[in-house]
């Protein structure tokens, strides 16, 4: 097949692909068995809210050939948001301060039960407060750098672009996004339909009186 969507997916496979480690290559498998299912019909395009792709775009370095995938595929995409958290838990900004799409996935541009390939998008100056979730998840950021913990209250560990992160089901984990807009490649390899959960840690309020 192709067209700007399977080409997205296809750049996506090839740059995981450059990675060795356990997440990538769990994801790869799993693309390389799911990316060549039907489009789904119906999907209206939709910019993110959250606002900042230009600049996220603009601050990749180092993927040229999926950015330039995800410029011709950006008038096809379909970007929402995450809604499973009461605002009382996630805080106010993280709701508005995000959007997602899903290319590969129950509710994605390409079909498939039980996983979720797609990109994230987080405005900057946003913490992404420490949750958990079933599915075991991979990130691959493609900009940076930006802050990453892996337990409440932890220390924070500055990781730049293009180190992916694997989190195994329920390790909690949360992202501090300064300057530079995040966007990553992520990849949920099953029990997508398990919400997230927040974790409380001590020092949100602080963090975000910061930012």
């Amino acid at each position: 097949m192709t067209g700007p969507i399977h080409t997205l997916i296809d750049a996506s496979e090839l740059y995981l692909r450059r990675f060795d480690d356990q997440g990538p290559r769990t994801a790869v498998e799993a693309v390389a068995r799911r990316k060549s299912g039907p489009l789904r019909t119906g999907l209206v395009p939709r910019e993110p809210s959250c606002g900042f792709l230009d600049e996220a775009l603009t601050a990749i370095h180092g993927a040229d050939a999926l950015r330039a995938a995800m410029i011709a595929a950006r008038p096809l995409l379909h970007w929402i948001t995450y809604d499973g958290y009461p605002e009382t838990a996630i805080g106010s900004r993280f709701p508005r301060a995000h959007s997602f799409v899903s290319l590969i996935g129950e509710a994605g541009h390409v079909e498939a039960d039980n996983f979720d390939l797609g990109l994230f998008l987080i405005a900057p100056r946003t913490l992404y407060r420490d949750h958990h979730h079933l599915a075991p998840e991979l990130y691959a950021p493609l900009t940076g750098p930006h802050g990453w913990r892996f337990g409440p209250d932890a220390p924070w560990i500055d990781k730049p672009a293009h180190d992916p992160v694997w989190n195994e089901p329920w390790a909690p984990h949360a992202t501090l996004v300064r300057d530079v807009p995040f966007l990553c490649l992520f990849c949920w390899t099953r029990d997508v339909n398990s919400p997230a959960k927040v974790v409380p840690a001590s020092d949100w309020a602080v963090i975000e009186q910061q930012l």
